[in-house]
């Protein structure tokens, strides 16, 4: 499933808070736990930004971090709910800033928004299934054109992909994910706390061969994959620009 959401504070902590479920997602017996026990997380008390220890270890002391957990309740209101880290039901805001409140509440909101189903409102095993595997897509505010990404986005795989491009033009291409680019976005977020999304770009080269490249988009710059993980290669503002410096290459979208 896609998902569009267009504050980026907002998608930085559903993609952390994801990549943690996508995780344990691996294996049901670990989903099973967190239903029962929720997810343990840090708000940072000025800016409303989300960390989860099981994605990064590190120093989230008092003075600056907040523990709580997030917990799922699936109800028609919402799948989940926040209470203290200590037990209490009652979750005190009194030392957050109201600008970290306000992110943070937008973020329960919108993950409460995009995790609901109405035939599986009150299941939590499902609503996790689902959560763990939605794909974030740019929006079009942020791209300031039109989306490439959206409009040529299918849930294919690579035999299903060569069948699209089969028979177009040198330079047609369309955007998909598969295994590598889940296996190496699983592996870029391992100990990151800015989260990566990895995507696949499937075209038609010479030939009637049909290639891949893997795209990487991470703290608001895209790049194209070397096999460098420390993403040190050039960035660019939106795929469009990425694309642009393939235009002999990359030459016309496949859209929906």
């Amino acid at each position: 499933m896609k998902v569009v959401i267009l504050n980026k504070d907002v998608r930085r902590n559903i993609e952390l808070f994801r990549q943690l479920v996508h995780r344990q997602g691996q294996k049901r017996e670990q989903l099973l736990k967190s239903i029962k026990k929720g997810y343990k997380a840090f708000i940072n008390r000025k800016t409303g930004q989300l960390r989860f220890p099981g994605l990064k270890e590190g120093n989230f002391s008092s003075d600056e971090w907040k523990a709580v957990v997030i917990e799922l309740h699936p109800t028609k209101e919402g799948a989940f709910d926040v209470v203290s880290a200590d037990g209490d039901q009652v979750f005190d805001l009194s030392q957050i800033k109201s600008v970290a409140y306000e992110l943070f509440a937008k973020t329960i909101k919108t993950l409460n928004e995009i995790t609901y189903h109405p035939k599986h409102a009150d299941d939590a095993l499902f609503i996790l299934r689902q959560f763990a595997n939605i794909d974030f897509v740019l929006s079009d505010q942020e791209e300031g054109v039109r989306n490439l990404v959206h409009d040529a986005w299918y849930n294919v795989d690579r035999i299903e992909a060569e069948e699209l491009l089969s028979g177009k033009v040198f330079g047609t291409y369309l955007f998909r994910k598969d295994q590598y680019a889940q296996d190496l976005e699983d592996s870029l977020n391992e100990n990151g706390s800015a989260p990566a999304t990895c995507i696949t770009l499937t075209y038609t080269d010479k030939d009637d061969k049909i290639s891949e490249k893997t795209l990487v988009y991470k703290e608001g710059k895209w790049l194209f994959y070397d096999d460098d993980p420390t993403l040190s290669g050039h960035g660019y503002d939106s795929v469009k620009e990425l694309i642009d410096k393939k235009a002999k290459m990359l030459q016309q979208p496949l859209l929906v």
